[in-house]
């Protein structure tokens, strides 16, 4: 019996040891996974967010209505500060997710899938979106130039990253203007060009 009692108590020990070593192990990998859920929701939230929204609304209307920029008024300086709005937002979600990819070895868990089922559209979006902002910011005064290099190749960046993960469909838009041999099969590209709103001419005068 003595010595029962003295082999038993280190082993019953040991085994109580394992159990909570077991469970500490379990708690922390569902608070780790709570953390990224968070931080991608988090990250999701950028381009849903109420000064998203009005960006979006400046640069959607733009865009799907395949309508000029006029350079007298504001209009130029509202859609421009919209458009790098926009590319920040895109960079900052790219950085993030970035850190989830890093921190979890490249592989992809439930807060990585989530997050790129939840961007894919958005982003898929904007290929098409900035492509063509840019380009009638140009065209609506060709004297003051885009410089947006840095921040349109972090979101290339993002779209070759988030295409990595996707079926051949939404890498095929992921690709839209980033080179020559995809088609962009946009809505805007069916759409007659338009001019710029009559009221933009006389806003400035207004205000």
């Amino acid at each position: 019996m003595t010595d029962l009692v003295r082999y038993g108590a280190p082993v019953g020990s040991f085994i109580v040891a394992i159990v909570a070593l077991y469970i500490s192990v379990r708690l922390n990998r569902r608070q780790r996974q709570i953390t990224r859920l968070e931080i991608a929701r988090n990250l999701h939230g950028e381009l849903i967010s109420d000064s998203a929204i009005k960006d979006r609304h400046t640069l959607g209307t733009i865009h799907w209505q395949n309508r000029s920029i006029s350079s007298k008024g504001g209009e130029r300086g509202d859609v421009m500060c919209a458009y790098f709005a926009m590319l920040w937002r895109f960079e900052r979600l790219h950085a993030g997710r970035k850190v989830l990819l890093e921190e979890n070895g490249n592989a992809h868990d439930i807060a990585l899938t989530i997050l790129d089922n939840q961007i894919r559209t958005h982003v898929q979006e904007y290929v098409c979106t900035f492509h063509e902002i840019r380009a009638k910011l140009t065209e609506s005064d060709k004297k003051d130039p885009v410089f947006d290099g840095a921040y349109v190749d972090s979101f290339g960046e993002l779209c070759r990253s988030l295409a990595a993960t996707s079926d051949e469909d939404s890498r095929k838009k992921l690709r839209f203007h980033t080179n020559n041999s995809e088609t962009c099969l946009c809505a805007c590209h069916k759409v007659n060009p338009r001019p710029p709103l009559p009221g933009q001419n006389t806003r400035a005068a207004v205000s």
